[in-house]
This record gives structure tokens, C-alpha cells and sequence, in this order.
């Protein structure tokens, strides 16, 4: 395949939508990109709309793309670099406690949201990596996203 944007095929995906498919929850995850409308849909609503609407989208979503989830490795790693951003030494020390052994996703975030002002930078610094990961997959598939999310300051 040629390098750069200008070889991929245009499709208008939300990234978040995306993100969630490929990282998102083991019950969620997961499903097919509608390549025409940009829809994504995970595993969960496949199952629901064959099951309980007798519908299989995997045969009427005509021009579609496998999505498979990748697991929590990256979004683990996100939390690992987030605590080497931290200068608060001490909320660091919690943090790096929080996410060793099971359960770190949990630990991560009550630790955050026990200290006022911790969890939104957090979020925005996984939330803009978890974009690019899914900008990268889409790219190694052949695609690039139109899509632009409208948002509204206060």
C-alpha cells in the first residue's frame, strides 16, 4: 500500500465510536465498521439485532470491516505514562501502587477520583491516545476518518 493520507479511503467513522469497539469493555468490544455510513457495531448489538430482532448484520451491512478487539494492554501502558507525567511525587507513588496486580483500572481511577481535579486531565490525556490508536488501526487498514466531532463550550 502507498504511505501518507492521500492512498486512504475516506470513511466517516467517530473515533471514540471506534476506540470503544477496539478497546473498549470484553462484552462490547468488538464488531464491524459500516464502511458507507461510518457506523459502528459492536458485538453486543450484533448479537441483540440476530437474536432478538432476527436481523444479521454481518449479511446486510454491505460494504463493512471486521473490528477485533485488541485488548487492555495499551490502555494499561496509558495509565503507566500518565504517572510519569505527574509531578505530585505522592499521588505518583499512588497511582503506581494502584495499578500493580489485579484490578488496576479500578484502583487507578478511585485513587483519581478521591483527589479533586485528578480524573479530567487523566481522561483527556487516555482519551486523545485511545484517538490515535484508533486513527493508526483504521490507517493500517487502508482508511482514514472524515469525521469531526462537534463540541460545544460553556
Amino acid at each position: 500500500m502507498e504511505s501518507g493520507e492521500d492512498s486512504l479511503k475516506p470513511v466517516p467513522v467517530d473515533l471514540e465510536d471506534l476506540a470503544d469497539a477496539l478497546e473498549g469493555d470484553p462484552m462490547t468490544g468488538g464488531g464491524i465498521l459500516d464502511l458507507e455510513t461510518g457506523e459502528v457495531f459492536p458485538e453486543c448489538v450484533i448479537e441483540y439485532m440476530r437474536d432478538d430482532e432476527g436481523i444479521d448484520l454481518y449479511e446486510t451491512v454491505e460494504n463493512q470491516l471486521g473490528v477485533d478487539r485488541l485488548g487492555s494492554h495499551e490502555a494499561y501502558q496509558d495509565m503507566v505514562d500518565y504517572i510519569a507525567t505527574l509531578t505530585d511525587d505522592h499521588l505518583a507513588d499512588l497511582l503506581t501502587v494502584a495499578v500493580t496486580g489485579r484490578g488496576p483500572f479500578r484502583r487507578f481511577k478511585d485513587v483519581l477520583a478521591d483527589r479533586t481535579g485528578t480524573l479530567e486531565p487523566y481522561f483527556a490525556f487516555a482519551n486523545a491516545r485511545k484517538h490515535q490508536r484508533a486513527a493508526a488501526w483504521l490507517a493500517d487498514q487502508g482508511y482514514v476518518s472524515t469525521h469531526t466531532r462537534w463540541t460545544q463550550s460553556a
